[in-house]
């Protein structure tokens, strides 16, 4: 069976969802570890005078490690559902 030109396939709303979930997920890490990061190692016991310098350093190091994984899925997310809008407005035209 053929399928009409304005409708979404199944599959590109499956691929939307999946990029949406992964990107939200890649986000949401990349928001929390740092700050997770920071108050532990803000709580180790003992004085350390270069601590904050280099608890500011990990934890941009694991924001932009989810942070880089986060943007393609992102870019990936809107770039799928702008192609199925589109396609569902040449469809519409169409009929």
């Amino acid at each position: 069976m053929r399928q009409q030109l304005g409708e979404p396939t199944a599959r590109s709303r499956k691929l939307a969802l999946v990029l949406g979930l992964a990107a939200g997920l890649f986000w949401l890490v990349a928001l929390a570890l740092p700050i997770y990061v920071t108050v532990l190692i803000g709580n180790l016991p003992a004085e350390d005078p270069g601590r904050p310098e280099r608890s500011f350093v990990i934890a941009f190091g694991a924001f932009l490690c989810f942070a880089l994984l986060a943007l393609p899925a992102t870019i990936g997310f809107f770039v799928v559902r702008r192609a199925d809008v589109r396609s569902n407005s040449a469809g519409a035209d169409q009929h």
